[in-house]
């Protein structure tokens, strides 16, 4: 997928998301009798208008989402330039109608893409899901870069230890090993491994990362070199590798996974002296290596993974692993919101839009069941954030129509004036933070 194809794949999913959350508003304000002077698919300049029973439907050029323009909204900055001590009465305006109807068209943005999070994650459970990984087995940082200490360390973790469980439950492969390291961090955690045929238990704390607010225990998958795929073109297609062949020795010095296969690589040899096992029968190779402009080697080689396929499941069992699944990302989106005050990197954490766009379209790469899936976090981090009581903010127009509610009286336009300051404020604070992120990640 070229650049250009990945930056709008992200673009069109990101609209999706906020378009639905706009739909949200425009059914409910519907609902309540608010009038609906202008609904939008996209931003920018129009395309296409047609107006319908009082409501300008329109398509615009940025598919950026949309937006939802109901009558009234800023009668209160009209109240303001007038001085007056009330915003005045209008049929059907959104200052106008009952506060408890406020919350009701404030809350359905928000609840709109919480249902699209079930939606994505009902879809994702239908289809199945197929990826690639690494077994279970493990190398302790030290081993392969010389770290002083870390979790699997203190541990007692050595290489080639399989993991089996942690606090009971069952990891199968690397990925599971790493979910679930990731989402506990600063958590005195029981880990049960198996060394040698022998089942073994121990307990570790995995180190919380400051830069992205993940669990870490300082280990890497341990990797066979088996070989997988030899790269079309490449020097180890030109010796005669291919898939299915086992790498013994490098230069003469066994090697069992790929970290010390890369460790003998990196004083940049130009050729290196390999033996092979091919079905049982061993013989040698001289392998020419290029370098990237970074250092990196290029072998043509890529290692054997693990393929894990999760069957689809039938449609009442996969609707309600939605809802399952929504509600444990939910969990983790405040156990992570909590984490930003424990020290962890904000402008590393906090993704504006220009990261999440290129993460879509990245994501795009691998199937729709991975956009799936990425949408359905967004969305729940949406629902979350426009839920803060914050002017501005969907969860501070609910929070204003219950104080309303509280002192059974309109508040005055100079209060709501101050209120939104505030919020606009606040939130210019997070869009600069959002895209100082933006900048060091396109700097990276």
């Amino acid at each position: 997928m070229s650049m250009v194809l990945q930056v709008l794949t992200g673009l069109i999913a990101l609209g999706f998301v906020v378009f639905v959350h706009e739909l949200g508003h425009f059914i409910a304000a519907i609902f309540c009798g608010v009038e609906v002077q202008t609904f939008s698919i996209g931003w920018g300049p129009i395309l296409f208008r047609k107006k319908i029973k009082g409501t300008e439907y329109r398509i615009s050029a940025l598919p950026l989402g949309g937006y939802c323009g109901m009558k009234g909204e800023h009668a209160f900055n009209d109240a303001l330039e007038k001085g007056l001590d009330s915003i005045p009465h209008e049929t059907g305006s959104f200052y106008s109608t009952h506060p408890l109807k406020r919350i009701i068209i404030s809350v359905s943005g928000p609840l709109a893409n919480l249902l699209l999070a079930v939606l994505c994650f009902t879809l994702v459970n239908l289809s199945g899901l197929t990826y690639r990984t690494y077994e279970n087995r493990i190398i302790p940082a030290q081993l392969s870069n010389g770290a002083v200490s870390s979790p699997a360390l203190e541990a007692g973790l050595m290489e080639g230890d399989r993991i089996l469980s942690i606090d009971g439950t069952p990891i199968h492969n690397f990925t599971d090993l790493q979910q679930y390291i990731s989402v506990h961090p600063q958590e005195n955690l029981e880990l049960t491994y198996e060394r040698n045929g022998t089942i073994q238990h121990t307990r570790i704390t995995p180190e919380l990362d400051k830069k992205t607010g993940a669990g870490k225990i300082g280990v890497y998958p341990y990797i066979p070199l088996n070989i997988q795929v030899v790269q079309s073109g490449s020097a180890a297609e030109t010796i005669g590798l291919r898939k299915g062949d086992r790498i013994l020795s490098l230069n003469g010095k066994p090697v069992a996974h790929y970290l010390q296969f890369e460790t003998e690589l990196a004083d940049r040899p130009e050729q290196i002296q390999l033996q092979i096992d091919r079905d049982g029968i061993v013989f040698s190779a001289t392998l020419v290596i290029l370098y990237t402009e970074q250092g990196q080697p290029v072998t043509g080689l890529q290692w054997e993974t693990l393929i894990v396929e999760q069957p689809g499941k039938n449609f009442p069992a996969a609707l309600a692993a939605g809802f399952s699944d929504t509600g444990n990302i939910f969990q983790l989106t405040i156990k992570s919101i909590g984490l930003l005050f424990s020290g962890v990197s904000v402008t590393d954490a906090v993704s504006g839009p220009v990261r999440i766009t290129m993460l879509i379209g990245e994501v795009a790469r691998s199937g729709m069941t991975g956009v799936f899936e990425l949408l359905a976090i967004i969305c729940i981090s949406l629902f979350m954030m426009n839920l803060l009581p914050v002017p501005v903010l969907d969860g501070g127009v609910i929070l204003l129509s219950v104080a309303e509610m509280i002192q059974r009286a309109p508040l005055k336009p100079k209060v709501l004036y101050y209120v939104q300051f505030i919020g606009i404020a606040f939130i210019m604070l997070i869009f600069i933070v959002a895209v100082f992120g933006d900048i060091k990640y396109l700097l990276d």
